[in-house]
């Protein structure tokens, strides 16, 4: 079972988010519209055009990589205690929807590989080096955690504190679990190339980029369409008060 993380960001103004991921050095996936489009890194970013702000939001979603497999993962979430439901969809075929603990949705790709960018223009950017990495915050990260483990995806990064964990997916993409008052999705990206370039090819289309120093990296910052600034995390290479999974 290969398992691609996908973040599904729902827009009144798809537009506006497709100039962004292009900005972004994402590659548009061929057959994309104004209502549906996605867009290829390591992982898969897609854009979903919704009638009103309230329905403006950001998903997780796991792609698996045949019919069999999304069968399998029923199975394993099931076992680990998480409350699922199976329906079906007209345009994207069997659906699981997973309530909890760690609320996301799962379906068999039928798109283009999130890291094979063959048809695609790379020569602007190295489209695999930017990671869809969306954030899930909640007060406590135990079952989820347990819940993306069983769904295959790779522990990475653990904080002594208990405040942060996350995942890569052998597929591509990332998933993170950040312990926080209230729950809630966060759309976010982590970049292992040159922050300061890709600040300047923002710059070049229009964006007014910041770069930040956190303490666990270099952060940019960039306006979004709609809601906060969009967070693109550098690769966190200091590892004081983390844990790195072998």
């Amino acid at each position: 079972m290969t398992i691609t993380v996908q973040q599904i960001q729902y827009t009144t103004d798809p537009d506006a988010w497709h100039a962004l991921a292009r900005g972004l050095g994402l590659q548009p996936v061929p057959g994309g519209d104004d209502v549906w489009s996605e867009f290829a890194g390591d992982g898969v970013l897609a854009i979903h055009r919704v009638d009103t702000v309230a329905e403006e939001r950001t998903e997780i979603v796991l792609l698996t990589d045949t019919p069999a497999a999304l069968d399998d993962l029923e199975r394993v979430l099931t076992d680990v205690g998480a409350t699922v439901r199976r329906t079906v969809l007209d345009d994207i075929g069997p659906l699981l929807v997973v309530d909890g603990p760690l609320p996301m949705s799962a379906t068999t790709s039928t798109s283009t590989s999130a890291t094979d960018t063959s048809a695609t223009d790379t020569s602007a950017t190295d489209s695999s080096a930017l990671t869809v990495m969306p954030i899930w915050y909640g007060a406590d990260l135990t079952a989820q955690a347990a819940v993306a483990e069983a769904a295959g995806l790779r522990r990475r990064l653990t904080s002594d504190s208990g405040v942060w964990v996350d995942f890569t997916a052998v597929g591509g993409g990332a998933l993170a679990l950040h312990r926080a008052d209230q729950d809630g999705v966060e759309l976010s990206f982590e970049y292992s190339g040159d922050l300061d370039a890709l600040a300047a090819r923002l710059t070049e289309a229009g964006y007014q980029p910041r770069i930040l120093d956190e303490a666990y990296n270099r952060t940019l910052r960039v306006a979004r369409p709609d809601g906060p600034d969009l967070w693109v995390n550098g690769v966190q290479r200091d590892l004081y008060g983390y844990t790195r999974s072998s």
